[in-house]
C-alpha cells in the first residue's frame, strides 16, 4: 500500500513537471513514466487517461481557490442578508482578495499552466467556468440589493452589467498574476483595483449618474 502511494506520489511530481515544461497537448505519457521510473502499466492502474492524469496534478491548486471564492461569497450573502450594503466592509473583501492572490501566486507555475498549457484537456476553458461561478453569484447578489425577488426581475442592462463584472474581477486577476512579480506587490496593485470594483458595483446598484 505504502509502494502504491510511493508510486503514485512519483507519477504525479513527473506529470507535473512534464505538463508545465510541455503543456497538456505535447506532454509525453511515455516520457512521464520514464522520469518516474516507472512502466505505463502502473500509470493507467492510478489514472484513467492522460486527462485524468493532468486534472489531478492540478486538483489541490484549484480546490484551494474554488475554497477560497466560496468562502467569500458565503460571507457576501450573509451580509446582504443583515442588510450590510456598503463600502464600510472594504477590508473584507480585500482579505477575500488577498487570499486569492496568495492562492495564485503559490501555485503560479500551475494556474500558468491552465491559462496558457491546458489546450486539449477537458480544462481549456477553466476561465469560463470560473466567470459562470461569478456570474450566477453575483446575479443573486445585485438582484438582492436591488430589492428584487430573484434575478429574473433584473433589467437586460443589470444582467450586462453583472455579467461584464464577472468577466473583468477575473481579468485583474489573471492581469495581477502575469504582471506581478510577487504576491506582495500583488497585494499592493490590488488595493487600487478593488476600490475600482467595488465602487463601481455600488455606483449601478444606487443608480448613480
Amino acid at each position: 500500500m505504502q509502494d502504491e502511494k510511493k508510486t503514485r506520489e512519483k507519477l504525479l511530481e513527473s506529470a507535473r513537471e512534464e505538463f508545465i515544461e510541455k503543456g497538456y497537448m505535447k506532454a509525453s505519457l511515455r516520457s512521464i513514466c520514464k522520469n518516474a521510473g516507472v512502466t505505463t502499466g502502473a500509470l493507467y492502474f492510478f489514472f484513467k487517461d492522460k486527462d485524468d492524469l493532468f486534472g489531478n496534478v492540478i486538483a489541490g491548486p484549484l480546490s484551494e481557490l474554488k475554497g477560497s471564492i466560496m468562502a467569500h461569497f458565503y460571507s457576501e450573502k450573509e451580509e446582504v442578508e443583515i442588510g450590510i450594503n456598503n463600502m464600510a466592509h472594504l477590508d473584507d473583501d480585500l482579505d477575500a482578495a488577498y487570499a486569492i492572490i496568495s492562492c495564485l501566486f503559490k501555485n503560479k507555475e500551475i494556474f500558468e499552466l491552465l491559462l496558457s498549457g491546458s489546450q486539449g484537456s477537458s480544462y481549456e476553458n477553466i476561465i469560463d467556468s470560473f466567470v459562470d461561478m461569478l456570474n450566477e453569484h453575483y446575479l443573486i447578489m445585485f438582484s438582492r440589493m436591488k430589492g428584487c425577488e430573484s434575478s429574473d426581475e433584473l433589467s437586460p442592462e443589470d444582467r450586462f452589467f453583472v455579467h461584464w463584472v464577472s468577466h473583468d474581477q477575473i481579468e485583474i486577476f489573471l492581469h495581477i498574476l502575469s504582471h506581478c512579480n510577487s504576491e506582495e506587490e500583488g497585494r499592493i496593485m490590488m488595493k487600487g483595483l478593488l476600490k475600482y470594483m467595488v465602487g463601481g458595483w455600488y455606483a449601478v446598484v444606487r443608480g448613480i449618474t
